[in-house]
């Protein structure tokens, strides 16, 4: 008997329940009266969607950079080194249509999500738009998945029940998938992007690589910020690995959304000029790295940027480049990645390298390659960017960003020194030289000295100083016919350390060719016009 009661309790739930859901469903009606109330509506809304979202000017680029003003100072020559800086003040200018996902707990953003299309989506925050949904159709894109990539979704306005169809539609693919087995090795070569550039200010960086600090949240944040010095320069580099795309199929028009029971009242409640509605078009799957390098390295103008390309391995047949070598080996870097069993991970990266050897490219590939960096069923990835359309027209939003920011580059160049040349103006006497300068060879300083070299009568010779060098010094004789010794010039010594101009040094007989008063002067050319050259001979 108490088997009996038990068993008709049992019935009695299931009856109740199922009588329930009969009662929702038929109060659901099978086409909405509303319909074409709510599409006249939706398509009379005027609102202009470059003004909401700040779209700049940028013609058909991304973006555009405007030079306001720029300036260079050069230091004097040091040790035969010149720093020169340039400050250059530029206009930013761009425009987005995949944005980022740099809050890993975001639950607003998931394919078929409605949000409103105003200026909160600027922030990476949109806000959803609350009302009763329609099923909705996903594609999953995996390769070899067919059917089963297709996902209906009854109740869009729940992210959880998109997650647990999206979690059905892989483990399919990673059961039944003969070329992949378990999704292991699956590579989207064609989802995988990078971008790099130096970087002066937080809000620049964001906007040349496509992580707009706009968009993150204080985890992600605090990686992107950063300080760029005269001494300090700074680049990064961020590669989006994507594995999959799920995409939603566009509504078939703007009502379609919406469950057959909302009316048009409750449309017109939620939605006007000012919240215009717009949808989740689209979610990417997989992971973000940022590479960031910053080094105290002045000693080439070899841009940042290129550097962590060549350490990435980003042209397979680049060759040893020794300037980017020696970047990177007086170089800190550090890693941060969004996804890859992880939500925000951020570490430095050891180089091994030999000081002897210069460092070969592609010496941070085995960190952007990694297990990480590819699909399996243990690694699924994480939503890391979206795009947003809105309802009225399918158009995709394009947000735009505007920043004016200050470059400082500052870079060092061996000094090029300008010729010494002597003349010798004397018809019967000859006039010897001799220079010295220190040099760098190999980390240690050399101290250089030419010994003498003679310049016979009415001859002349030029002498060059390496680029690189400094502390340059000279001496000047004559040869006295009359004592048969050489005797220094009045003035013919030197120590111009750097030679910044050409030094020309001319001996003569003021009196006349053969008498044997000696006189020097700085004349390059036709020194009797010249008035360092006082009673130079016609």
């Amino acid at each position: 008997m108490k088997i009996n009661k038990f068993f008709q309790t049992i019935i009695l739930v299931l009856i109740t329940v199922f009588s329930c859901s009969k009662e929702q469903a038929e109060d659901i009606p099978e086409t909405n009266p509303d319909t074409q109330s709510i599409i006249q509506y939706i398509n009379s809304l005027d609102y202009n969607q470059q003004e909401i979202l700040n779209e700049q000017d940028t013609g058909f680029e991304p973006s555009r950079r405007d030079v306001l003003s720029s300036q260079t100072n050069t230091q004097p020559p040091f040790e035969g080194q010149v720093v020169s800086c340039t400050t250059t003040n530029y206009d930013l200018f761009s425009n987005f249509e995949n944005i980022a996902i740099l809050r890993p707990n975001l639950s607003s953003v998931y394919p078929g999500a409605l949000v409103i299309g105003d200026g909160q989506m600027l922030f990476g925050t949109p806000t959803p738009l609350a009302i009763d949904r329609a099923p909705a159709t996903l594609r999953v894109n995996l390769p070899g998945i067919g059917d089963q990539g297709t996902i209906v979704v009854e109740n869009p306005a729940a992210n959880s029940e998109f997650g647990a169809k999206l979690d059905q539609a892989l483990e399919w693919w990673n059961t039944n998938n003969s070329e992949y087995p378990d999704g292991e090795g699956y590579v989207n070569d064609a989802g995988s992007t990078y971008d790099s550039a130096t970087l002066y200010s937080s809000t620049q960086l964001g906007l040349d690589v496509g992580l707009n600090l706009a968009w993150a949240d204080n985890s992600v944040a605090s990686q992107l910020e950063f300080n760029s010095t005269s001494e300090t320069r700074v680049a990064t580099m961020v590669f989006k690995q994507v594995f999959y795309d799920v995409v939603m199929d566009n509504p078939s028009n703007v009502a379609a959304v919406f469950r057959n029971d909302v009316t048009l009242e409750q449309v017109q409640s939620l939605i006007d000029n000012e919240r215009p509605p717009a949808y989740v078009s689209s979610v990417s799957y997989g992971r973000i790295i940022m590479l960031r390098l910053e080094t105290t390295y002045d000693e080439t103008n070899t841009s940042l940027d290129a550097t962590l390309e060549y350490a990435a391995g980003v042209d397979v047949n680049a060759t040893i480049d020794s300037d980017k070598s020696d970047i990177l080996k007086t170089s800190s870097i550090k890693i941060l990645t969004l996804g890859g069993n992880a939500e925000v991970a951020a570490s430095s990266v050891n180089l091994v390298y030999d000081d002897d050897e210069d460092i070969s490219p592609g010496v941070l590939n085995d960190i952007i390659t990694g297990e990480n960096a590819v699909y399996s069923r243990n690694n699924p990835g994480v939503p890391i960017s979206y795009t947003i359309r809105y309802l009225k027209d399918n158009t995709l939003a394009k947000m735009g960003y505007n920043e004016q920011y200050t470059a400082l580059e500052c870079g060092k160049t061996e000094f090029d020194h300008a010729s010494i040349k002597v003349y010798n103006d004397f018809e019967v006497r000859n006039m010897r030289f001799r220079y010295y300068y220190t040099y760098n060879e190999a980390g240690e300083d050399v101290n250089f000295d030419s010994g003498w070299d003679t310049v016979t009568d009415e001859s002349q010779e030029t002498y060059s100083i390496p680029d690189g060098a400094w502390d340059v010094e000279y001496d000047l004789e004559y040869f006295d016919l009359l004592g048969g010794f050489w005797e220094p010039f009045s003035g013919g010594s030197g120590s111009p350390g750097h030679v910044e101009s050409q030094i020309c040094l001319r001996g003569y007989n003021p009196s006349g060719w053969g008498n044997g008063d000696i006189a020097l002067c700085s004349a390059c050319t036709n020194p009797q016009n010249n008035n360092s050259c006082p009673n130079y001979p016609d």
